[in-house]
């Protein structure tokens, strides 16, 4: 049974500071011009709190909470090189100030690191692999033709695509589908999603919430016939209510496992997901 779901972001709702837009434009300008993009990196980090609170304050990729020291405004697709093309690539420099370009990324999901005590490897760094490296873009252009191999916590239909084990916490493909398999596959390499540290805390999470799941649904039927057991019910209720809140640790997956749980039995599970 797989239970992680990317938790999808909706960019459209990402505030800017005023004036950002100016600034931004100033910068393409100067980087079309020959600058480096670093430079102007203070462009992208003034959107680091508005990207913040369109994730409280966890990473996109594999939403873990992260504090303000431990994060990256990663560019989606890379804007300095791109380890994946068939031929040198400077990078989509002109998407560089391009809001729509810009994810909340951890350390571990952003920086290239390897878990000497586990055997895994990854962090996105300048990674960008499509399905069809022939629609690759190398110079200012539409983008539309590029279909990328990375799963995007931006796109809803993606967020669909990757799972874990209910057992371990160990990331999969949530499709059988052998390209989305494949996508789903280089996503958790590529964003280290098998880190196991993460797995540990995100094992963690789902078994508590299906322990309280469990109790709940016991204390709900006593409830029903004693109706003095329903302050009992209430209180795991509001447990399990904790645990699929925006700001918890997983919550996308939470709320994803808690779905699974759904039965004309206990209509209270519909009203916690829908509060």
């Amino acid at each position: 049974m797989t239970i992680f779901k990317m938790r999808y972001i909706d960019l459209d709702k990402l505030r800017v500071p005023s004036g950002w837009f100016d600034r931004a434009q100033t910068a393409k300008l100067a980087v079309a011009a020959g600058a480096d993009p670093n430079d102007y990196s203070s462009v992208w980090r003034e959107l680091k709190d508005g990207m913040y609170d369109l994730s409280s304050f966890k990473c996109w990729y594999c939403e873990s909470n992260i504090d303000r020291s431990d994060n990256a405004v990663d560019h989606f697709r890379p804007k300095n090189s791109v380890s994946d093309a068939a031929k040198a690539h400077n990078g989509y420099r002109w998407l560089a100030f391009d809001k729509s370009n810009f994810r909340l990324s951890c350390t571990f999901c952003n920086s290239r690191r390897v878990d000497v005590v586990y055997g895994t490897s990854g962090g996105k760094a300048d990674r960008f692999p499509l399905i069809d490296e022939n629609t690759r873009v190398y110079v200012q252009g539409s983008i539309l033709l590029e279909h990328p191999l990375l799963l995007d916590p931006c796109e809803i239909e993606d967020c669909e695509l990757i799972g874990c084990k209910q057992e371990n916490g160990e990331p999969c493909a949530a499709s059988t589908d052998p390209l989305q398999e494949k996508r789903a596959q280089v996503s958790i390499e590529v964003y280290h999603l098998d880190r196991d540290a993460t797995n540990i805390l995100r094992h963690t999470a789902a078994a508590g919430l299906i322990s309280d799941i469990l109790e709940a649904k016991i204390r709900f039927d006593v409830a029903q016939i004693d109706g003095t057991k329903k302050p009992d019910f209430m209180s795991v209720a509001k447990r399990i209510k904790r645990r699929i809140v925006s700001d918890a640790p997983y919550s996308g997956e939470m709320k994803y496992l808690l779905r699974g749980q759904r039965s004309a039995e206990h209509p209270w599970i519909n009203q916690l997901l829908e509060a």
